[in-house]
């Protein structure tokens, strides 16, 4: 059973001074979220979808991903991946031989007992990730410094990904995205675009007690935080 998740829609025009990708919400309900106002006050419509643990928003064949100006709202009610291990420390896990996925969006939203980042991917294998705790962070290849709110920083590194090859891609998927979401264990969150087969997520965080794991049908790496 799951509370009354959080819920953080972005406008366009908010996404935009951001250089962000599409970000939606994977909580427990499909009740209307709020949108975060914007200088102009516009709100992008929105899509809602809800299949339990599979919920995402597919992307018809033939058309352009995602973009700052296609919000949607997705939820996701299932506790699927419950059995993977809680872990205090790194961790890792490789990616398929063959994985070459594409980021097509990221959702956040909150359970019962702790809070959840979704990578939406799409093409072929199995994500992998390498994961730690860290003083501090920086943007990959320029080395930027990433400076998230919260107690603690998790960095995860998504592995198994693959460059955006076309326009449309480019336009949704290589961008980056800085947000503070407020939750009870993720204060914030960053995700850095794919580089030599890999993305990046940096958290915020008021826990240290954490899992990874990968759901299949459609592709995603879910990264859980749990509640302090």
């Amino acid at each position: 059973m799951t509370t009354a998740p959080s819920r953080r829609i972005f406008t366009a025009s908010a996404l935009a001074s951001l250089s962000s990708l599409a970000l939606t919400s994977c909580d427990s309900t499909t009740d209307p979220a709020p949108s975060t106002p914007s200088a102009s006050g516009a709100v992008p419509s929105t899509n809602a979808a809800a299949d339990g643990a599979t919920a995402t928003v597919p992307i018809p064949s033939g058309e352009p991903l995602p973009t700052a100006t296609t919000i949607v709202t997705a939820s996701e009610s299932s506790e699927t991946g419950s059995d993977a291990p809680w872990v205090e420390t790194g961790s890792a896990q490789a990616a398929g031989d063959a994985a070459r996925l594409l980021v097509t969006g990221v959702r956040t939203g909150t359970h019962e007992d702790y809070d959840r980042i979704v990578v939406d991917l799409s093409g072929e294998g199995t994500p992998g990730w390498q994961a730690d705790w860290v003083a501090d962070a920086g943007t990959q290849g320029k080395g930027d410094p990433i400076q998230p709110s919260g107690i603690y920083i998790l960095r995860v590194f998504g592995t198994g990904a693959r460059m955006p090859s076309t326009a449309e891609e480019i336009a949704s998927a290589q961008k980056t995205l800085s947000a503070d979401l407020d939750l009870p264990a993720i204060a914030s969150f960053h995700y850095d675009p794919t580089v030599e087969a890999q993305y990046q997520l940096v958290l915020g965080t008021s826990s240290q007690s954490y899992r990874i794991f990968a759901l299949s049908s459609p592709t995603r790496l879910v990264v859980d935080v749990k509640h302090p």
